[in-house]
């Protein structure tokens, strides 16, 4: 089944009030937030997991036995969709497996750029696959959305507050002088610049899978040069570590933040 969000002009937006498609242990839903598109201008565009009790979802890294959410984008000709951003996980455990992911709602972004000369009303297809799992049991689901979106003026729409909302909970990269050392079954991690920024109570995640144990919580101290953290290297890390990418959200931070290590060549 689809859902479809007819977004005509001149008439308000009904997506909020549309019921999503369910699957699984979860329902999920498509929201543009604004009533048309411009040619060569982005469309904002949220993805609402919203999961049963007992159960939760996976972050891009999902920890050792899950599954991160698939998205894939069938767009009229010449539209592109960006990456798909994911708020702040959480830190769980499936049995005696360690993961990251969501409980009750998660809301994703992605932004949809129609071309310079794009005309007339677009249809953008969207097929979504998770996994849910609780204590006992995991559960696939997935679904087809679909968003219809007239050209116009690309006037904000109802889900324009769902979508500021949600921006506040994604991290945004920031450029951080971040340096791994490997040593090993141990990886330190330094971060070398951040005079100014107050890491204390931050809660760490590491982004990229099969480089640190999801097991062994990142937790930064202050050193006399640095904060910095401690953790166990991922028995399933294929050689060397040579990126990894962290997620730092909450304590002093305004908002989450993504920083990024790569070993020289």
């Amino acid at each position: 089944m689809k859902q479809l969000i007819v977004l005509a002009a001149g008439l308000p937006l009904v997506a909020p009030l549309m019921a999503g498609e369910k699957s699984g242990h979860a329902e999920a839903e498509v929201l543009a937030g604004v009533e048309s598109y411009q040619p060569g201008k982005a469309v904002p565009v949220a993805v609402k997991l919203k999961i049963e009790p007992g159960w939760h979802s996976y972050w891009i890294n999902p920890g050792v036995g899950g599954m991160p959410l698939k998205a894939t984008w069938s767009l009229p000709g010449g539209w592109t969709a960006g990456e798909l951003r994911q708020p702040v996980p959480k830190r769980f455990m499936t049995g005696d497996l360690p993961g990251f992911g969501y409980e009750g709602e998660a809301v994703y972004l992605v932004d949809l750029l129609p071309p310079s000369g794009a005309t007339g009303e677009a249809e953008c297809k969207l097929e979504l696959a998770w996994l849910t799992c609780n204590e006992s049991s995991c559960v696939p689901g997935d679904v087809s959305l679909s968003l219809s979106l007239p050209q116009g003026d690309a006037k904000a729409g109802a889900a324009a507050t769902v979508i500021a909302e949600a921006r506040r909970k994604i991290p945004e990269p920031k450029e951080l002088g971040f340096k791994v050392v490997e040593n090993g079954d141990s990886l330190s991690l330094m971060f070398l610049d951040a005079d100014g920024i107050d890491l204390a109570g931050v809660s760490a995640f590491p982004a990229t899978p099969d480089v640190v144990d999801p097991s062994d919580p990142i937790k930064i101290g202050r050193t006399r040069d640095a904060w910095t953290a401690v953790v166990k290297k991922s028995e399933y890390a294929d050689g060397p570590a040579t990126l990894l990418e962290v997620v730092l959200a909450g304590g002093k931070l305004d908002r989450p933040v993504l920083v990024s290590w790569r070993a020289d060549k």
